[in-house]
């Protein structure tokens, strides 16, 4: 079997620090290997403004103290997973960098951290960014340096329930996963479909593909509630329509918890 590729920014950051680590937990499970990309954005630093040689002659050396960098970084935390050898280095736009590498690359999985800050209007921020956008591939947002290995498959009213179950055989093929199946919403009353209805779906298409749910339950209430109520699963799967779900209760309550959640779009 093929192994996947997660393209992974490395940086000097707390938060790139416990993407890589996670990743690096969960690399097996996955069946994936790390791709580091760094960019190095030339706002505010001399020469930016230059052209010909002078500028090439610029690049060229913030790519060789990017790439030393890299090295450093993945050196220091003796990580114990399949990098890829070969870094990719980059000038210009964080954003536009790693967007033209996600199109261009193969990638199957974007990989970045966040700090826990239980702010949902910062996360609808991110969901609205061009990156986010238009990304052409899963991203796994990494929040907290999680052991545990219990999976979350969430369903709501707007989830295309098909998809997503697709996914989730893609990302973790092997069919004794221990995961739940778990449909959300604020209430279950005049909902279509309603989630029992959904959790029928989900079961049936996993059945199908040969997946059985640790546990299968719906989820009532506010988004705070349910955002604590899934707090301990080592990550969480979700499908998200990037035209109508940014404002959704299954957002809310995505923008809420504090673990890792794999968003297939």
């Amino acid at each position: 079997m093929e192994m996947l590729k997660a393209l992974v920014p490395v940086e000097m950051t707390l938060a790139s620090n416990v993407a890589l680590r996670y990743l690096c937990q969960k690399a097996e499970m996955l069946g994936i290997g790390v791709q580091p990309i760094h960019i190095e954005e030339p706002d505010h630093k001399p020469h930016s403004s230059e052209t010909g040689w002078i500028r090439k002659s610029w690049e060229s050396g913030l790519r060789q103290a990017g790439l030393e960098e890299v090295r450093r970084i993945l050196s220091s935390e003796k990580l114990d997973c399949f990098i890829l050898p070969h870094p990719i280095i980059r000038v210009g736009s964080r954003e536009d960098g790693i967007l033209e590498e996600l199109r261009v690359g193969g990638h199957d999985l974007f990989v970045e951290g966040e700090l826990v800050n239980f702010n949902t209007g910062e996360f609808r921020k991110r969901l609205r960014s061009k990156l986010y956008r238009q990304m052409p591939c899963p991203v796994l947002l990494v929040r907290n340096m999680i052991q545990s290995n219990r999976l979350g498959l969430l369903l709501d009213e707007k989830t295309d329930v098909e998809f997503v179950v697709s996914q989730f055989c893609r990302f973790f093929t092997d069919t004794s996963v221990d995961f739940d199946l778990c449909a959300y919403a604020m209430d279950d009353l005049h909902r279509t479909p309603h989630p029992e209805e959904l959790l029928d779906e989900g079961k049936r298409l996993l059945r199908e593909r040969g997946y059985t749910p640790t546990r299968v339950f719906s989820l009532l209430g506010a988004p705070d509630t349910a955002g604590q109520a899934l707090q301990d699963y080592g990550m969480l799967i979700a499908h998200m329509d990037r035209k109508s779900n940014r404002k959704s209760p299954l957002t809310e309550v995505l923008g809420l918890v504090p673990c890792p959640i794999l968003i297939c779009w």
